[in-house]
């Protein structure tokens, strides 16, 4: 569904390619990329492919790069054309999550995930944003910008 403000009312679109709860969504240059949850069919399964939605099209695809690992209820922030999918929560642990994976969108057809730094704590349930700072302020801002947490690409 999408509002339309001009007709003040909802619009139905084609449906995602797979019901899912506790994920994600970010739009990244008119593509709105969802991103972990569970299975909404399959009690239980994370899931870790990513689908995008075009919103000229009314397409969904899904996309040859997945999440490294699987994350819910995660906080989410874009910024220069990557996700940042942030903490979250583990139904195979049954813990939260410190990890932070990336998806780098910045070159079309070599689309990555890596892993970024690692939270200094666990949580799910969290809400994200990126807010750019002076140098000055954030020393470590740089780990964030430069992908140097790889552990391959995918």
């Amino acid at each position: 569904m999408v509002y339309d403000p001009e007709q003040d009312q909802w619009l139905a679109r084609s449906p995602m390619l797979q019901r899912r709860v506790y994920h994600v969504m970010a739009a990244v240059r008119r593509q709105l990329y969802v991103l972990g949850g569970n299975d909404l069919d399959y009690d239980r399964i994370l899931v870790r492919h990513i689908d995008s939605y075009n919103m000229d099209l009314d397409q969904w695809t899904r996309c040859s790069f997945s999440l490294l690992t699987g994350q819910n209820e995660s906080g989410i922030a874009v910024h220069d054309d990557r996700i940042y999918v942030v903490g979250g929560y583990s139904i195979w642990t049954n813990e939260p999550l410190a990890c932070i994976q990336v998806l780098d969108l910045s070159t079309e057809g070599k689309e990555e995930v890596f892993y970024g730094p690692t939270l200094p704590f666990a949580s799910n349930g969290i809400a994200t944003c990126f807010l750019p700072a002076p140098y000055f302020t954030c020393p470590n801002l740089q780990t964030l910008q430069v992908p140097h947490h790889r552990i391959g690409t995918v």
